[in-house]
């Protein structure tokens, strides 16, 4: 599941037409943030009154901000007025000139929310001019991961996260000191063999990150229903993920889950709109050939189809496991039949009535193009190259129905329903991991994984094993199961002595 940041952008005008290019150098810790803002001001291509003996802005910042010091080329500024998160500047004056540089210090008191056990965030709106260029750094030496809203590019090295954009943007960091891994830093617990986790979902998507770590949350169910929701068991969110303790064998499809969000993101930017079925569908389709690599096929849920029965020994008993099919297939049935259109606005916030359904259907656009196109979803990623900002449901189902058939398995009869499903869930889907893979070097060497050679890998997570009440229906069918064992064996033993 993800989680949407809402952007609050800060704006800048000029009373004296100006370009400029700003960057800002950000100082984050616990307490508070320090920001040095440097405006590079060029009255010479603003069509303008040119040159000019000084210059006057209105410059945006946070309103509990404590301004230290305003400067410009000439020295300290003394004209200036703070009020209502506005700053109201007329630089010194002094012979025309077409060019000026404005430094503006200020500390923002900001107590940084503690996600989890030792884990931080910080966040700020920092102003920019509209189409000109912003850049800078936030420095904090114990930055994991971190991230920028709009158009904005990021890179992460040595405690500091350099961005670089156009305008005005949001900012969050992330920092903490957790128990690292190859690619991801936990905090509340120390999981191992997760590796696998960010090679497979970098392998199926053909998506990076430029941060070598995301940083993983993991809670209890009591703290995680009281920060997250009751109904997911995972949750990304601008750089971090959070995520339920003792998932056992479904941690490392839940880790992909989150971690395909945190891919997806800077890849869909320019999808602005409320829905999330592309995103969902993406990353309900990697955890689901995740799971059945790690788990095996035959502990796999199927796709609208009938429930999944296995049996499996757990401390000496032996249980007898029913999966539920992602998605009713009569319900799909139905929703074409009386021509539905709700997953063209679907999310699982706001659609809770349809969460299961609209996952499905979601994964079920995805892995109809991955059997109909014989392709795989990094194919499907490349494709994605709108030329503008997407910013209404209706126009953003139109551009995907140019790529993708968004009412997959949708046939007058029922019998062609049925087949169209039954291929789609018998279909030999390839699972893919990068190999050798650093955020220095993004080249990537992309193999498949054998998943009939698998063998279900176990994850040493926190706290003991616990039967996961979902899957496991009661330890009456483990009684069953071994009684269906024994007539079984009297049958067989009884066909013998008839024969």
């Amino acid at each position: 599941m993800k989680r949407y940041v809402l952007a609050l952008l800060f704006l800048v005008a000029f009373c004296s037409g100006a370009a400029a290019e700003v960057f800002h150098t950000v100082d984050a810790n616990k307490d508070e943030i320090m920001v040095n803002t440097t405006l590079e001001l060029d009255c010479s291509q603003a069509g303008s009154n040119c040159p000019v003996n000084s210059w006057r802005l209105s410059w945006s910042m946070p309103e509990n901000s404590q301004v230290i010091s305003v400067k410009d080329s000439y020295g300290n500024i003394t004209d200036y007025t703070f009020s209502g998160g506005e700053l109201d500047i007329s630089t010194n004056s002094g012979p025309p000139r077409e060019t000026e540089r404005v430094k503006i210090s200020i500390v923002v008191p900001s107590e940084a929310e503690e996600i989890h056990d030792g884990l931080f965030k910080q966040e700020i709106s920092l102003a920019g001019l509209p189409g000109e260029q912003t850049e800078g750094v936030v420095r904090n030496p114990d930055i994991i991961s971190g991230w920028t809203s709009g158009r904005f590019n990021e890179s992460f090295s040595n405690g500091e996260m350099k961005f670089r954009g156009t305008g005005s943007t949001n900012i969050r960091i992330n920092f903490g000191e957790g128990n690292k891994t190859a690619y991801y830093e936990f905090f509340g617990g120390n999981p191992d063999n997760t590796s696998l986790a960010y090679q497979i979902s970098v392998g199926m998507t053909g998506l990076s990150k430029s941060f070598d770590r995301f940083p993983v949350a993991l809670m209890d169910s009591e703290e995680y229903e009281g920060s997250v929701t009751s109904w997911s068991s995972g949750e990304y969110v601008a750089g971090s993920f959070r995520m339920r303790e003792g998932l056992e064998d479904r941690f490392l499809p839940v880790l992909v889950h989150e971690t395909v969000h945190g891919l997806n993101e800077r890849r869909l930017e320019w999808d602005r709109t409320s829905s999330s079925w592309f995103d969902e569908g993406t990353a309900k389709y990697v955890e689901s050939m995740t799971s059945r690599y790690v788990n095996g096929e035959e502990r796999t849920r199927k796709l609208f189809s009938e429930d999944t029965v296995y049996y499996e020994t757990r401390n000496g008993t032996r249980y007898r496991v029913t999966l539920p099919s992602s998605g009713n297939p009569d319900a799909l049935w139905s929703y074409y039949q009386d021509n539905k259109s709700f997953m063209e606005n679907w999310n699982p916030r706001k659609y809770s009535s349809q969460r299961d359904f609209g996952y499905a259907y979601s994964e079920l656009i995805i892995r109809n193009y991955v059997v109909n196109q014989n392709k795989s979803l990094r194919n499907l990623n490349n494709q994605l190259n709108p030329d503008k900002p997407i910013e209404t449901n209706t126009e953003k189902w139109s551009f995907y129905s140019r790529i993708l058939e968004l009412e997959p398995c949708n046939f007058e009869s029922r019998e062609s329903f049925d087949r169209c499903l039954e291929r789609i869930n018998e279909y030999d889907y390839k699972v893919y991991r990068v190999e050798n893979f650093s955020t220095q070097d993004t080249s990537m060497d992309v193999q498949p994984l054998e998943i009939d050679q698998s063998e279900p890998v176990r994850f040493s997570g926190v706290g003991n094993i616990s039967m996961d009440s979902s899957e496991v229906q009661s330890n009456l069918f483990s009684i069953l199961g071994d009684f269906e064992d024994f007539l079984q064996n009297i049958w067989g033993r009884l066909d013998r002595w008839i024969r």
